[in-house]
């Protein structure tokens, strides 16, 4: 770099000029003020004529950052004739970087040691297993594990792997997971109690109408509703979407759920209300086909959820999700 060139013959023509400003500086004459400017000029011109000498002095880490250095040098410089200069060496003596001679250099921090010397260990390399996996397995140990680790899962993914080893072979592995089974009931039961609660203070915002009919939905979806009870959730949450859907029109996230509860009932001729709702705000096919699909099939209009999967099929934005299922119930016999 041509800086580097200039390093020497900068750092000479520097000095020069320096010896020159304390010179004029000093000599005063009858005008001191004008020797003082004088001096701080040559001053200036110097510290520009050593900058690629300073500059190599400084660290590569420094050099990279050439305008902070620039203005750092000149900070520590410029004020102040062979005084300014020496704090920048001064500067670069303070951070000068040496590699540690010193014993505990040698020592590290770890999880396993703690200021002793480093050694090599054989780490057994596992790959990762779902708790499903471990769930299948014979170990005993490891399958009590996994049901303590559901702990700090949420409930929609704990509770189907509850179930399931609820009815595992070892009785600490069932005693386990019925135990946390019904911990996760008692709390989803008791969150409904107290929003119902909450309700029966006015006013009753649309957004505690929202969060109670989630849970509602949310017991019926987890299949922690007899067939008695699941028509009684599903009813009281769509009262509660329809009483928040009165407050504010305009949300579709109180519509998408009012179709997903009349659905579970399998109450399409008001469910097509709300997808019309939907339709004639602008939402896509993408989003809305899967909903009139599932209507036609409870309707068991087959010739409509044909035409409705047929559309799907050759749209773009289908989810890549529903291709498989749209193949199969296009094409029956390639299955």
């Amino acid at each position: 770099m041509w800086l580097e060139f200039l390093a020497l013959p900068g750092a000479v023509v520097g000095l020069m000029l320096e010896v020159m400003s304390v010179k004029t500086i000093l000599s005063g004459g009858e005008i001191v003020a004008q020797s003082f400017g004088k001096g701080m000029m040559l001053h200036a011109l110097a510290m520009l004529a050593a900058l690629p000498a300073l500059r190599k002095i400084f660290p590569a880490d420094y050099q990279q950052h050439p305008f902070t250095l620039f203005a750092l040098m000149l900070g520590f410089g410029l004020p102040i004739p062979v005084i300014g200069p020496i704090f920048i060496v001064g500067f670069r003596a303070i951070i000068r970087r040496q590699p540690a001679s010193f014993a505990e250099a040698k020592y590290v921090l770890g999880t396993r040691q703690y200021l002793t010397l480093p050694r090599d260990e054989n780490i057994a390399l596992e790959s990762p297993k779902s708790v499903a996996e471990i769930l299948n397995g014979h170990d005993n140990q490891a399958r009590r594990a996994a049901v303590l680790a559901l702990r700090v899962v949420e409930p929609r993914k704990a509770l189907p792997l509850l179930q399931k080893a609820i009815g595992d072979s070892d009785e600490q592995v069932r005693l386990l997971s019925q135990t946390l089974y019904n911990q996760i009931i008692a709390r989803l039961e008791a969150h409904v109690k107290v929003l119902e609660a909450e309700l029966l203070k006015p006013p009753r915002h649309w957004n505690k109408l929202l969060l109670l009919a989630e849970q509602y939905h949310e017991l019926v979806y987890l299949g922690l509703a007899t067939d008695e009870t699941e028509t009684i959730y599903m009813d009281r949450a769509i009262e509660l979407l329809e009483e928040a859907q009165k407050q504010t029109p305009e949300n579709t996230t109180i519509l998408f759920l009012l179709l997903k509860c009349l659905l579970r009932l399998e109450d399409v001729p008001r469910a097509r209300k709300y997808l019309a709702n939907l339709e004639s705000r602008g939402w896509r096919s993408e989003i809305t086909s899967p909903w009139s699909a599932e209507m036609y099939y409870l309707e068991r209009n087959w010739t409509g959820l044909k035409h409705v999967l047929q559309q799907m099929n050759t749209s773009e934005g289908t989810a890549p999700v529903m291709r498989a299922p749209i193949e199969f119930w296009l094409h029956p016999a390639n299955h």
